[in-house]
């Protein structure tokens, strides 16, 4: 019986290794001028995709299998084929791209530019520039809605957040949050939006109806990206200041735990298998993986020079 029990076991284990075995994450390196690719199963680097202009944000295309990376001083952004893990194609924008984004479909491509205030929309087939939206000022962290519908820009030196219909590539709404927002994730149902304050110290919790605001929740110092693990029972959120992770409660909106990390840490993006939280440490180069139920870190893995990882980096 014990035996049948332990085969079991290994069975479902072994499933399970393999429903991720191509799931990878893309960290952009940006002191190193490239992306580094783990292997999620491997739990380490297999590859380095070299990526000028200073490479930060990350969207990934799940339909066409296919990564972007915005770059800050190469004035664009970069398109990375995410299974032969090679750079197919630059796009010039122009000002200083940061936070980038794709459609539910893997349709579109949106990239924020700093400077400029706007985000530019991409066809992703054909890379052809489709449409200039002006937004706040600082515009950085992005996310599109589960249904389609909206796009959320942070708009960093404004304090704000828009949301952008994208059926008409308008704004519909903009509304105040805390200061200097950044990272965005809305949840699986599209019922809530959560953004990272910079300078408040806090996260803005939003309903997408008229972007009403539901908490605000403390956090530790610097909160900088954002994201949900465990069917969005945990929120994890990066403080640059404290290098940790805060860990909030989305039913209680209370933070229950603060997770030591490494220097500085950054983008923060979800496994498909919704347990594991990987965490780019820009100061140290390495990525801290995150157990959401132990709340224990398992694995520190080196990545590179300026790991920051802005944005959606795993694919699978």
């Amino acid at each position: 019986m014990m035996k049948k029990i332990i085969t079991a076991f290994s069975l479902a284990l072994w499933l399970t290794a393999d429903a991720y075995a191509e799931s990878y994450a893309f960290i952009t390196n940006q002191l190193d001028d490239n992306v580094s690719v783990l292997d999620l199963n491997q739990q380490r680097v297999i590859e380095k995709i070299a990526v000028t202009g200073k490479p930060a944000g990350v969207a990934v295309n799940q339909p066409m299998r296919r990564v972007y990376i915005s770059t800050p001083q190469g004035g664009g952004f970069a398109v990375l084929d995410s299974e032969n893990l090679q750079l197919i194609e630059t796009v010039e924008v122009g000002g200083a791209s940061l936070g980038i984004a794709v459609d539910r479909l893997g349709e579109r491509v949106f990239v924020a530019d700093w400077y400029e205030n706007t985000v530019d929309t991409f066809d992703t087939a054909s890379l052809s520039h489709i449409k200039k939206i002006q937004v706040g000022r600082s515009p950085s962290g992005m996310i599109v809605s589960p249904d389609n519908r909206w796009l959320y820009v942070a708009n960093r030196m404004d304090d704000s957040i828009s949301q952008i219909d994208l059926s008409t590539l308008k704004i519909r709404n903009t509304t105040k949050v805390g200061e200097h927002p950044f990272g965005l994730t809305v949840s699986s149902d599209g019922r809530r939006i959560y953004s990272a304050n910079v300078e408040s110290d806090d996260v803005t919790v939003l309903r997408p109806d008229h972007l009403k605001r539901v908490a605000t929740v403390k956090v530790g110092s610097r909160p900088y990206a954002v994201a949900l693990a465990l069917n969005d029972s945990r929120l994890f959120v990066t403080n640059q200041d404290d290098s940790s992770v805060s860990v909030i409660d989305t039913e209680t909106l209370e933070q229950i735990a603060e997770i030591e990390v490494g220097e500085k840490p950054e983008g923060i993006s979800t496994h498909p298998d919704d347990r594991q939280v990987y965490v780019a440490n820009w100061f140290d180069g390495t990525v801290s993986v995150i157990d959401a139920k132990t709340l224990e870190v398992t694995e520190t893995i080196v990545a590179g020079e300026g790991s920051r990882a802005f944005g959606e980096f795993i694919i699978k």
